[in-house]
C-alpha cells in the first residue's frame, strides 16, 4: 500500500513539474523578438479590422437613423412596423422619458426615444 501511494505521489509530482514553467522561461519567451513582433503585428492587424468594421457598422446605423428621421413627431404605433423592418442596425431600443436605460455605447444599436404621449422625439444610434 505504501509503495502504491508513494508511486502515485511521484507520478503526480513529475506531472506537475512538467506542466509548471519556471518564471525565467516565461520571461525568456516574453522577451523573444520573434514572438513579440509577430504578436504585435497580429494585434495591430486585428485592431485595424475591428476599427474598420466598427466604422462601417456605425455608418450603417447613422444612415438608418437619418432615413427614419421622418417619423420624429409621429406616434410610435404608426412608425413601429417601418422602424423594426429597417436595415443596417443590429438592435433597436425603444424607451420613454421615465424608462431606465444603460449608458453603454453601441454603434450598431438604433435608439427610438418616445415622449410622454408615445410620439417619437428622437432617433439616434448608440
Amino acid at each position: 500500500m505504501k509503495k502504491v501511494t508513494m508511486g502515485l505521489i511521484a507520478v503526480a509530482a513529475v506531472a506537475l513539474m512538467a506542466c509548471d514553467q519556471s518564471s525565467e522561461d516565461q520571461a525568456d519567451n516574453a522577451a523573444s523578438p520573434e514572438t513579440a513582433i509577430g504578436e504585435e503585428a497580429a494585434v495591430e492587424g486585428e485592431a485595424v479590422d475591428i476599427e474598420g468594421a466598427m466604422q462601417a457598422t456605425e455608418a450603417s446605423c447613422k444612415a438608418a437613423a437619418e432615413a427614419l428621421a421622418v417619423w420624429v413627431g409621429r406616434p410610435w404605433a404608426e412608425a413601429e412596423e417601418t422602424v423594426r423592418a429597417g436595415e443596417g442596425v443590429a438592435t433597436i431600443r425603444v424607451f420613454g422619458p421615465n424608462d431606465a436605460v444603460t449608458m453603454d455605447y453601441r454603434p450598431d444599436r438604433l435608439n427610438v426615444e418616445l415622449g410622454e404621449d408615445r410620439t417619437i422625439t428622437r432617433i439616434f444610434c448608440g
